[in-house]
């Protein structure tokens, strides 16, 4: 079974939080997120240039992207199965939906004992 969807329906779908610091699902905690100075957000915008292949224009351009910067960062590893497997076991048991005397694991939208 698959689906089409956006970001904030593929949050509700997968249980993944899609707000805040740990809101991309590629990244984890490798990302790259940035604070906006009014707004206090989360902001992911130019972030994933580093998914790009290495000699890719826009990873160059200085003026539409990143303002005078060029991105030279690799992008994160990509877990196997089994290794995300072993990532999520670490926490126990999980229960998904919120549950109110459960405590709520930042990130992945997903609570644990």
């Amino acid at each position: 079974m698959w689906t089409i969807n956006d970001f904030p329906a593929y949050g509700m779908v997968s249980g993944w939080s899609t707000h805040g610091k740990l809101a991309c699902p590629y990244c984890m905690e490798n990302n790259k997120a940035f604070t906006l100075t009014n707004g206090g957000k989360a902001s992911f915008f130019d972030c994933h240039h580093r998914f790009l292949p290495h000699n890719h224009r826009y990873r160059k351009n200085k003026k539409d992207f990143f303002v005078g910067r060029v991105e030279n960062d690799i992008a994160p590893p990509c877990l196997s199965g089994e290794e995300l497997f072993d990532v999520v076991s670490e926490y126990g048991d999980i229960v998904f939906g919120l549950q109110s005397s459960k405590q709520k694991f930042p990130g992945f939208g997903l609570t644990y004992n």
